[in-house]
């Protein structure tokens, strides 16, 4: 059932402070790590490793309910939306050959078993040397680095560590991230099958804070079986954070016009956005540079043979599967079990991905206006035929007047917020209830409850500060890395605007098609565009029928395109498939990662 009240988190009176990470993430003096620190090199002016950053509060402290509390905490790290004039990026990517072995492919229309992928119980790297492991030689120092694991300092149930990886894997005896870890010890020693990695997307989300609430995402067997491990990934939270973002250029994010409605106003609009990746590449240097998908899949291979498993147990959500798919068709002889949750694939053209687009957010859209008019306080009526237009209509009241707020410093917001605060309340139905309150409130010209949204997902405080933790530091320096420029294809750009005229609510939510990579100094990577992961094992891709971030197009796509991909749908609403209320979801992914049993391929629950 539905909290038919907004979240607190929502509401303009809501706290605005962020709890501290552990303020420690560094090896005990006494303990040094058992490698020598490279050249000293001058590092860039956003690359010094600094005090850990904060971090969204903890949810409440009650078991594992029906949804699970986090999930709108998760979903604030999702792969759209990342602001209001660049939504509809282009997510395409390319691959550098496999590393490794590669065994006979399995096939993804059939429903194998994955093979037992127990690992050693003590937490020592894997025995044998850099051809037994697989890495090559002049990485040895990274693979046989030793961690150190002390009690976490807000919780001494788990345990953090750190370790090092290049800036550049071109260049490894140059300049060095120090990346975050915290693990969460399985709960039953007796039924430990080893480490399960973890990734919440963004790009830009901390693993770290994901690893911290395991118990809120992961079911008590799955806990008991495995330790719980996340990491923030290079250049992103507590790992070497690249800080590139003034608050005043976040804020420029959401206050250009997403919609310009002339040539003058597309051209500030553009001017405004290619500045603030300039200042990003500036600010961020080398390490800015170094920020991708792939190199974080090889720090990923490096983790694995830290902890000890001689295969990589996997679950990533989001843009993380983004990332699952990279190590698996990086390193498929080296996948264990892997669930990757609310995905896209790294093969989506542009064609493709404004196709899943629309369809995901029309979906989610209707979902909640079919939930809205049913009620007798739904801010957009009882009509369901008008209800769409009326969105429509004050977004375009919005971009005209804006809605005024009781926040200082945003004591007038526009179509970005606005727009962007929408979207994000269609990650989870839970927040259905704050969306037409909001929107009740934004049709008398006030915009409290939307900016607060929106700003609780970004974590931008009360006075203008962004926590340093924010998402959208990485958003940039990954996005840029990991796809290629926008097609200037004119027969595209003309389809684009056929569907605009076509859809006229997501038009205004996505704003102007526009690549804000093309001022980023390196160039991103081209598609790989045949199947993935030839040779690994069964992978679990799994996705909600309405998905409004991640579309299920895109999670159907990346099953197709794995070699050995199963696809499993929930016929649900919101961002985020597992412990997320189906317990046909929850059962065939905890059979999956417990026992190594697949389900059979197109299952939907």
């Amino acid at each position: 059932m539905l909290n038919e009240d907004p979240r607190p988190d929502d509401l303009p009176d809501a706290p605005t402070g962020y709890a501290a990470l552990p303020p420690s993430y560094a090896p005990p003096p006494s303990q040094p790590p058992s490698y020598a620190p490279p050249p000293s090199q001058p590092p860039s002016s956003s690359a010094a490793d600094g005090p850990a950053p904060a971090a969204p509060a903890a949810p409440g402290g009650r078991g594992a309910p029906a949804r699970s509390s986090l999930r709108p905490v998760i979903a604030a790290v999702a792969v759209i939306a990342v602001v209001a004039v660049v939504v509809l990026a282009v997510w395409r990517i390319g691959n550098p050959p496999p590393v490794g072995q590669a065994q006979g492919p399995v096939s993804s229309s059939a429903a194998p078993s994955a093979p037992p992928t127990p690992t050693p119980t003590g937490g020592a790297p894997t025995s044998g040397g850099a051809a037994a492991q697989g890495y090559p030689a002049a990485l040895a120092s990274y693979y046989t680095q030793k961690l150190t694991w002390t009690p976490c300092p807000d919780n001494a149930k788990q345990r953090c560590s750190t370790m090092q990886v290049p800036v550049d894997y071109a260049r490894p005896t140059g300049d060095r991230f120090t990346l975050a870890l915290r693990k969460a010890p399985a709960t039953d020693p007796a039924k430990r099958l080893g480490s399960l990695v973890i990734n919440p997307g963004g790009p830009g989300g901390s693993g770290v804070e994901y690893a911290q609430y395991a118990s809120f995402v992961f079911s008590p067997a799955v806990r008991a079986a495995y330790d719980v491990v996340g990491f923030d990934p290079r250049g992103i939270g507590a790992s070497s954070p690249v800080r590139c973002l003034s608050n005043s250029d976040m804020d420029l994010l959401f206050s250009a016009d997403p919609t310009p409605d002339s040539p003058a106003e597309r051209s500030q609009l553009l001017a405004d956005v290619d500045g603030v990746t300039k200042r990003c590449a500036a600010r961020g240097g080398v390490r800015a540079m170094h920020m991708s998908t792939t190199e974080v899949a090889r720090d990923m291979d490096v983790m694995r043979v830290l902890l000890g498993d001689t295969k990589l147990n996997f679950f990533g959500g989001s843009y993380g599967t983004f990332l699952g798919a990279i190590y698996a068709d990086t390193f498929p002889a080296k996948v264990g079990r892997m669930v990757l949750d609310s995905a896209l694939s790294p093969n989506q053209t542009e064609q493709q991905e404004m196709t899943y687009d629309i369809q995901g957010f029309e979906s989610s859209i209707d979902a909640f206006i079919g939930w809205c008019v049913a009620r007798t306080d739904c801010a957009l009526g009882t009509d369901k035929s008008t209800a769409r237009q009326k969105i429509v209509d004050l977004l375009d009241a919005v971009e005209k007047k804006g809605l005024t707020t009781s926040k200082p410093g945003l004591t007038t917001i526009g179509e970005g917020w606005v727009g962007f605060s929408i979207f994000m309340c269609l990650y989870s139905d839970t927040s259905w209830p704050t969306l037409n309150q909001g929107l009740a409130q934004a049709l008398t010209g006030k915009g409290d409850i939307l900016l607060a949204k929106g700003m609780s997902v970004v974590k931008r405080g009360i006075t203008g500060d962004y926590a340093p933790s924010t998402y959208l530091q990485a958003m940039i320096p990954v996005r840029c890395a990991d796809w290629p420029r926008s097609s200037t294809n004119p027969s595209l750009k003309a389809e684009q605007k056929k569907a605009q005229a076509a859809h006229p609510l997501w038009a205004r939510m996505t704003g102007e098609l526009y690549d804000n990579c093309r001022t980023w100094p390196t160039a991103g990577r081209t598609p790989k565009g045949t199947t993935l992961a030839q040779g690994a094992g069964p992978i679990l891709v799994i996705g909600n029928e309405r998905d409004p971030a991640t579309p299920i197009g895109g999670t159907k796509q990346l099953a197709k395109d794995l070699a050995s991909g199963i696809l499993l749908t929930s016929d649900h609403d919101g961002h985020g498939t597992y412990y997320a209320g189906n317990s046909c979801v929850d059962s065939a992914v905890d059979g999956y990662l417990l026992r190594g049993t697949a389900p059979a391929d197109g299952t939907t629950c």
